[in-house]
This record gives C-alpha cells, structure tokens and sequence, in this order.
C-alpha cells in the first residue's frame, strides 16, 4: 500500500526519482511525525542512506561554491592592490570546494554513520531504543533533509544544524516508538559532551599558554 514507506523507496509510485526525491524532503522536513512512522516500517538501509548522502552532498557543495563566489571580489581586490596577499586564502577555497565535489559523498556517509551509532548508543543508555541500530541509522539519514540549507548563505547552516537536530529527535522517538524525552537526551548529550570537551580543551589550552608566558 502507497504511503508504508518513505517516497524515496517508493519511487514509481510516486512517479520517478526526482518527484519522489522532493516528496521525502518535503516530508522529512515538514510532516515529520508522519513521515518518520513509515521509516520505521523497514530495515532496508541502502535508499536512505543514498537520500541522506545525496543532500548532504549537494548541500555542502553548494554551500562552499557560494562562498568562493562571494569572496572572490575580495580576493580579486587584494590581488590589485597587494598582489602577495590572498593566494593561500584562495587555494584553500578551491582545494576544500574540489574535495567536497569528489569526496563529498564520503564525508556526508561518514557523517550519518558516526551520528547514526552515537545517537543509537546513548538511545540504548536512556532505555530508549526498542528498534535495531538500522531504524537508528534510517532516521539519521532522512533527518539530513534539511542539509540543503547549507547551500543557503549566512543562516543556512545554522537551520540545517538545528532543524536536523530537531528531526532526529521527532524521528528517533517515532521510529523506535519510545518517548520524546528519551531521544532529546540521546540526541542532546552528545551535543553538550562535545560542547564541554571544546570549552575544556580551550580552558586548557590557554592556562598552559599563560603559564609558558610566565618567566
């Protein structure tokens, strides 16, 4: 029956690639207690990892070529004016840019997979993870819809970030069918474990300067 799964791995019906690949997004982003409920409904891992990959891909591309273009003005007053300044700034975009057309794929797989087994090993601390690590990592990759706002200058990564948090957290409760609050806390901990080791690796870091300047 339409509708048991995610449009994505109902392609046909939906009438192809491309319409079922913009009906999950929309979805995934805007109907996801709905949408999540039909993740849940299979373990085939392969489709939503190709979604997840394909956005995450096409977002951070995107979102990296609008900042080459935006700079480079800049770079092209520099080279005007002081010829010996922005080369390095200059390589450093195109080289990131180049790596993200032909490994960006890769980065966005590693991204899903890592979050994927974290998420599912603190759902399994907080007692809620009543589904396998599959559904887990299905639900990481659908939640990846909103990585096309990278493309979007200025606050696009920052509503990617957040509004994929946001769905992993809709999407984690509804696919292992568990409470809301179970997931926040799966998704949520290891966002402030990272927070906390960053603020004390800088607490660190800048009491052993200080001391090194100490004669």
């Amino acid at each position: 029956m339409m509708g048991q799964l995610p449009p994505f791995e109902e392609r046909e019906a939906y009438g192809g690639f491309f319409p079922a690949l913009w009906q999950t997004w929309l979805a995934a982003c805007f109907r996801p207690a709905k949408f999540f409920e039909s993740v849940g409904n299979s373990q085939n891992l392969t489709p939503a990892l190709f979604f997840g990959v394909l956005v995450g891909w096409v977002g951070d591309f995107v979102g990296q070529l609008w900042s080459v273009l935006f700079q480079a003005p800049l770079f092209i007053s520099f080279r005007i004016h002081q010829p010996w300044v922005g080369k390095e700034e200059v390589a450093m975009q195109l080289g990131w840019l180049v790596a993200l057309g032909l490994l960006g794929w890769l980065f966005a797989l590693l991204n899903i997979l890592l979050l994927g087994l974290l998420f599912h090993l603190f759902l399994l601390l907080f007692g809620g993870a009543k589904q396998g690590l599959v559904t887990t990592l299905r639900v990481v990759a659908y939640a990846h819809a909103p990585a096309l706002f990278l493309a979007i200058p200025c606050l696009g990564p920052c509503v990617a970030v957040i509004w994929g948090l946001v769905l992993d957290i809709i999407g984690l409760a509804t696919a292992h069918r568990t409470e809301k609050w179970r997931s926040a806390l799966a998704v949520l901990a290891p966002v402030v474990v990272c927070l906390l080791c960053l603020v004390g690796g800088a607490m660190i870091a800048a009491f052993v300067s200080q001391n090194q300047k100490v004669p």
